[in-house]
């Protein structure tokens, strides 16, 4: 079974304006970071990072659906949540040394940016995303954190209809949607939200298959 990197980011808007952080990799991105084994939550990880990368104190709300980043040979899964801010310093500060950005949302589409985050604030299916940076190649950019191994759900209601592995350079939408069958192209897919077991080392992701709408009756 594949193993992966899990980091945890927030969506925030502020006076409608959102804030990013521009990184090592001169890539736009949402702040965040890599889920840790002694976190309690991932929302616990979130409000952390963001203390620590602007100084801003956060609520965490709803989940939105994660997405598979490739960076070099790696795979990230990115698992992102909406926040609330509930205390802005004036000064931003980023103690992980990158630089700080409110951003309007008409700017997106100009910026360099995974395209997965740009889906995620839209709150659109995020799409996988690719950087061509070398890992390792920067002695600042931060280890990622591997160890998590991903599986993904798809449930009708309370039943669980199926369950498989994340695969590398797969997306999590696409596993669902094969599970589903050729014969179910047509259902909707929902993302339903994230469960971590951080003793068992597990994230799972859960879908949710709208029922099909009856078919029309042919008439003679």
């Amino acid at each position: 079974m594949n193993s992966f990197s899990v980091s945890i980011k927030g969506v925030l808007e502020s006076d409608g304006k959102l804030l990013l952080r521009k990184n090592e990799r001169q890539e736009f991105e949402l702040l965040g970071g890599h889920l840790e084994k002694d976190d309690l939550s991932p929302e616990q990880r979130l409000v952390t990072e963001f203390l620590e990368e602007s100084g801003i104190s956060v609520e965490v709300g709803a989940a939105r659906e994660p997405w598979l980043y490739e960076i070099g040979t790696k795979d990230v899964l990115i698992v992102p949540f909406v926040c609330r801010a509930t205390a802005i310093p004036k000064r931003l500060f980023d103690m992980d040394g990158g630089t700080l950005h409110w951003v309007a949302p008409e700017s997106l589409s100009g910026l360099p940016m995974p395209q997965g985050y740009k889906d995620t604030i839209l709150g659109i299916t995020p799409r996988t995303s690719v950087s061509s940076f070398p890992v390792g190649g920067n002695a600042n950019m931060p280890a990622a954190q591997g160890g998590y191994h991903v599986k993904v759900c798809v449930k009708q209601g309370p039943e669980v209809l199926a369950c498989s592995p994340l695969k590398a350079r797969c997306s999590p939408r696409d596993i669902a949607r094969t599970m589903l069958g050729k014969h179910e192209k047509d259902a909707r897919l929902t993302f339903q939200l994230s469960v971590v077991d951080q003793e068992q080392r597990t994230v799972t992701l859960f879908w949710e298959r709208d029922a099909c709408p009856p078919k029309k009756e042919s008439r003679p």
